[in-house]
């Protein structure tokens, strides 16, 4: 009895180092994958002068107050068209009031 429960102990743990020992394997070669196959160009954007972003927020307040003062306001949706009952609902439904008796 004890011989096999120690047997099942060793290939559980056998399994279970497996499947960790996947994992960290994975965990390398993702952090390797990360670290050293960056694109060696990397877009590096100059920084604006001054006139530039005054230049772009004059713009944004344009278009903001162009917006406001057109008035536009969203359209509220239509409601959903009535649920309509199906023939073999009908049917069904008729069937159970029938074998029910009267409804009260």
């Amino acid at each position: 009895m004890f011989h096999q429960l120690s047997i099942s102990l060793i290939i559980t743990l056998v399994g279970m180092g497996l499947v960790f020992g996947a994992i960290l394997l994975l965990w390398g070669l993702m952090a390797f994958l990360v670290r050293y196959a960056k694109d060696p160009q990397e877009v590096v954007q100059p920084h604006e002068s001054e006139e530039v972003l005054k230049h772009r927020a004059a713009i944004a307040a344009v278009s903001v107050a162009l917006e406001q003062a057109s008035g536009s306001v969203p359209h509220e949706f239509p409601l959903p068209p009535t649920a309509l009952v199906s023939a073999w609902q009908a049917v069904m439904r008729s069937r159970i009031f029938n074998k029910r008796g009267p409804v009260r």
